[in-house]
């Protein structure tokens, strides 16, 4: 895949970031960058990458600019009830990814099931996509409009609590897999269910529902 580099101006609108900040963040070594004379380069996916790891580490930015409210993305859209599971299989983390693929399979988008299996566990190799309340933000590593056709969220449940990698050794029981070709929207996928985790009750919800009827319902809630 060809490196794509952005300007300034165009990073900043793929952060949601104010210039002037994401220049001095850049400046000051905070946030991959490289020099191309005078001007200040950024690598799309390098981007895509610190901002992830940034927000599953619970560091969001302090200056990001606010969507307007029109812009604010609604989960459920890219939600659909067969890709809610309540009972997901799996009792070690290869074995969750396995069954995470097949729930992701069900949406109908997916070119290849055993190539996005991979892109699964490449991003996992690179850092663990648990979180400390129990819950994994799971995604390929790449955003590759060939993995597949559309952007979607699918929503599971484990039988029993896995040990995913989470940094402080806790157990993960609620994994999200967000895919899709778009990275500017996966970034704001990504941010808006950290922001969904951090002032709603969409955990307890999801974790009280019995049936994937019940889990897009609590979905839709928020």
């Amino acid at each position: 895949m060809p490196v794509k580099l952005l300007n300034l101006t165009d990073a900043a609108h793929f952060l949601s970031m104010d210039e002037k900040v994401l220049r001095s963040m850049a400046m000051a070594g905070e946030v991959p960058s490289v020099m191309q004379g005078a001007r200040l380069m950024f690598e799309r996916e390098e981007l895509d990458n610190w901002y992830t790891n940034r927000l599953l580490h619970h560091q969001p930015l302090k200056q990001l600019a606010h969507l307007p409210a029109q812009e604010v993305l609604n989960l459920a859209d890219f939600c659909r009830l067969e890709t809610m599971e309540t009972a997901l299989e799996g009792r070690t983390k290869p074995a969750v990814l396995k069954s995470l693929t097949a729930l992701a399979e069900r949406s109908g988008l997916l070119y290849d099931p055993a190539e996005f299996l991979e892109n699964l566990r490449q991003r996992e190799e690179i850092a663990s996509t648990a979180m400390a309340e129990g819950v994994a933000l799971v995604h390929p590593e790449n955003r590759d409009e060939f993995l597949c056709e559309d952007t979607f969220v699918c929503i599971a449940k484990a039988q029993a609590p896995v040990f995913f990698g989470e940094e402080n050794g806790g157990a993960t029981d609620l994994f999200f897999v967000i895919a899709g070709p778009d990275s500017e929207l996966h970034l704001r996928l990504l941010s808006r269910i950290c922001t969904l985790i951090a002032t709603t009750p969409i955990l307890a919800r999801l974790r009280e529902a019995t049936t994937p009827e019940e889990m897009l319902d609590a979905i839709q809630q928020f």
